[in-house]
């Protein structure tokens, strides 16, 4: 929960940078309440829109990537932008069609939500199942069905603008012909015995005169010769003894870094009841049924549920079973933080542990760096008193560890 606080905060960051940023972006408009993040038209992006866009990308990122990324990392590859960007072009949409008077009615609203996989039941649609998942993600159930009408109604827009659309002739011709045109050429390269008669050599007139037309090819520019000293960390690095108690310390404090624990590699499919996924799990027992066949038929993909690596701490009370398997398989059902769900165990990663001594040299060299690049502050005050009594370059390469 910590977490998921703490990314919010971050998210509402971004936002706060963004809406400074965006000055010149084509959404207009940040007036008006202090939720909306922009506007195109007569549509608003609300903050909580682009909280929810600026989410996915984070997780659809790390799904790929199987690694967790913070939200300053996911602003310097460019996450919030991509979500921005689709969140405007489906306003640019929502709000020509709103002009056109394009619109959805509440039938094809309903057939839709009642048609979606991820709120099936056992017998159809499950209204429960639909207010719990709208309730996971964030979303009241008005906002989610304005979207759906929203998006039948850009759906149309774009089938009407795709299907009325057909490439000009010449401008298929044009492109294809220029990215097959090619060039043959044929060259040879000519030397001064290839001239029917010498050059003659030219007269200092003609010296004279070449070399007043082109005297800049013949100058050097200005330049000044400069002295100066120097100090790195580099530099004195080799001169500093670390002590022993201060390498422990980095040592524990980068333990994390230095022991990983053993990991597994988990999908996880959660189910609204006990007894749900306990017929699920029956059903893979019996082979009447595999684990990718539950995750499609809910209408999700692997990506969905995996986890990803994770450790004894990060499953709770699932923990036991899952890494008490030794090679792949799904468990379940089992608690967690979503409700009642089955595991399934892809792969063992062994714990690995680099000990102090291992370690040392590395810690030396870091320890070592930090504290020439301490001195150097410090010597500063020295390097300055020196330079306001008239000392030259030379006197502070004598009297401090300058070069």
């Amino acid at each position: 929960m910590a977490k998921k606080k703490a990314g919010n905060a971050a998210l509402w960051v971004i936002i706060l940078l963004l809406i400074v940023g965006l000055a010149g972006f084509g959404a207009t408009s940040f007036g008006g309440s202090s939720q909306t993040v922009a506007e195109v038209g007569d549509v608003e992006i609300d903050a909580n829109e682009y909280v929810r866009a600026v989410d996915a990308q984070v997780r659809a990122f790390q799904r790929n990537t199987g690694q967790p990324i913070t939200f300053q990392q996911a602003r310097a590859v460019g996450l919030d932008r991509i979500a921005l960007s689709q969140l405007v072009a489906s306003a640019a949409l929502e709000n020509k069609a709103a002009e056109l008077g394009i619109s959805a009615g509440d039938a094809a609203v309903a057939a839709q939500i009642s048609e979606t996989q991820s709120f099936q039941g056992a017998g159809g649609f499950d209204r429960s199942i639909y207010e719990l998942a709208l309730q996971q993600s964030g979303t009241t159930v008005p906002e989610f069905e304005e979207r759906v009408r929203s998006d039948i109604a850009t759906g149309l827009l774009r089938s009407a603008v795709g299907a009325g659309i057909d490439t000009p002739d010449i401008y298929v011709d044009t492109l294809f012909n220029w990215v097959r045109e090619t060039r043959d050429v044929t060259w040879a390269r000519l030397t001064a015995d290839d001239l029917p008669e010498p050059l003659p050599e030219p007269s200092e007139d003609a010296l004279r005169a070449f070399y007043d037309e082109n005297t800049q090819d013949f100058t050097r520019p200005e330049t000044k010769t400069i002295t100066y000293a120097w100090l790195t960390p580099d530099m004195i690095v080799d001169q500093i003894d670390v002590d022993e108690d201060q390498l422990r310390a980095l040592y524990d404090a980068r333990l994390e870094e230095y022991v990983q624990p053993e990991r597994r590699l988990v999908e996880r499919l959660v189910f609204q009841t006990e007894a749900a996924a306990e017929a699920a799990m029956a059903g893979i027992e019996d082979s009447t049924t595999t684990f990718d066949t539950l995750v499609e038929d809910r209408g999700l993909s692997l990506a969905d549920v995996d986890l990803g690596d994770v450790s004894e701490a990060d499953l709770g009370p699932a923990a036991e079973a899952i890494f008490a398997l030794d090679e792949p398989g799904v468990v379940g059902p089992l608690p967690s933080d979503l409700g009642p769900a089955l595991y399934r165990m892809n792969g063992v990663l062994a714990a690995s542990e680099t000990t102090f001594e291992e370690a040392r040299d590395e810690l030396t060299a870091e320890a070592a760096a930090d504290r020439a690049r301490r001195i150097i502050t410090e010597t500063v005050p020295q390097i300055e008193d020196l330079l306001a009594g008239g000392a030259d370059m030379g006197v502070l390469a004598e009297r401090t560890d300058m070069e």
